[in-house]
């Protein structure tokens, strides 16, 4: 029985982090750590109901969160693109987990996520902040994460 129960929890493990891909479900978007992408959300009555993947890039390095802010060009674009980029960064000498929002719907997006804790299978709920249009948002955690569930998303 431990053994079986040993080959169980092992199968879980390697299944769990073999993640990789990013998962689009209607208006939800499943993203494993190490990716940018940039999407082309189909909005309907100010929610999001589905996205299209433009481009998809993995991230191999830790991003410099000082680089990023200033190194942001505000432009008035309103393309109705959200880019994601769901990485390991650092500050200074802080090393975090982050997700980094940049969208252009002229609108301020709401939206809710999960995330799943290296070695765990389930998700857990997480506090977003709203993301004004044609700015970076910057969420971080110190808990490593392997994946992250975004959905409910709404503009405002």
């Amino acid at each position: 029985m431990k053994k079986l129960l040993s080959i169980i929890t092992v199968f879980l493990i390697i299944l769990t982090s073999a993640q990789e891909k990013i998962s689009l479900n209607k208006g939800e978007i499943t993203v494993p750590i190490g990716k940018k992408i940039l999407l082309k959300p189909e909005i309907k009555n100010n929610k999001i109901i589905s996205f299209e993947i433009v481009k998809e890039d993995n991230i191999t390095q830790k991003v410099d969160l000082f680089d990023t802010l200033e190194n942001f060009k505000k432009d008035e674009v309103k393309d109705n693109s959200i880019e994601l980029t769901f990485a390991e960064g650092f500050m200074m000498n802080s090393t975090m987990y982050v997700l980094i929002v940049i969208q252009k719907t002229g609108k301020k997006l709401l939206f809710k996520a999960k995330i799943r804790l290296k070695g765990n299978s389930s998700y857990q709920s997480t506090s977003i902040m709203p993301a004004i249009s044609n700015s970076v948002l910057v969420e971080q955690w110190k808990d490593h994460i392997d994946s992250i569930i975004l959905y409910d998303f709404e503009l405002n």
